[in-house]
């Protein structure tokens, strides 16, 4: 558990210091807890016990499942910056980014079938753990994050739009309180 909260922190400031913003990993970060479910959901499924290697697997899914949310959260700030509204450059980086995002997650799937399904060990422990709760995280995140990182994305770029015409009001209010005679 440790160890996961640790790589959630590297990967929050990784993307922070990328992205230059506090708010937009958040949005990134929603794809994380959408694996877990997957992880968890495939191993109940399955009977597998959720030993050292499933929670190996856990880990690796942190770094792994914020990489197609990173690819869309991306294409939609450029198509943002090339002048299209928010809703506009959210499906059009849905619609051209769905199949690059669909091609590595399933083709990291695919590799990881013989692991999942092999008798494969290391040191006593099977791989098998490891390799289903990647596949698991991957395919949940793969589809819930096509859906909730637009939806998180918008609820915080209106809350950012918020607090900065919130800001630009006290800052006029404190303006005015101290000079009244520059009231109109």
């Amino acid at each position: 558990l440790q160890s996961m909260q640790i790589a959630v922190v590297f990967v929050f400031i990784l993307m922070g210091i990328l992205f230059e913003s506090f708010v937009l990993p958040l949005s990134v970060m929603i794809a994380i807890p959408l694996s877990l479910f997957g992880a968890y959901l495939l191993l109940y499924l399955t009977g597998t016990p959720q030993d050292i290697m499933a929670g190996i697997g856990m880990i690796v899914l942190v770094g792994v499942v914020v990489n197609n949310a990173i690819v869309l959260i991306d294409m939609i700030n450029r198509r943002r910056q090339e002048g299209l509204s928010r809703t506009e450059a959210i499906l059009d980086a849905g619609t051209h980014r769905l199949r690059p995002i669909l091609m590595t997650s399933f083709t990291t799937i695919a590799g990881l079938l013989p692991m999942a399904l092999g008798s494969a060990t290391l040191w006593g422990f099977p791989y098998a753990p490891m390799g289903r709760a990647i596949i698991g995280g991957m395919f949940t995140s793969t589809f819930l994050t096509l859906l909730a990182v637009p939806v998180l994305y918008t609820l915080l770029d209106d809350f950012g739009a918020f607090v900065q015409r919130l800001f630009q009001w006290m800052t006029r209010r404190s303006r005015w309180a101290k000079s009244p005679s520059e009231q109109p």
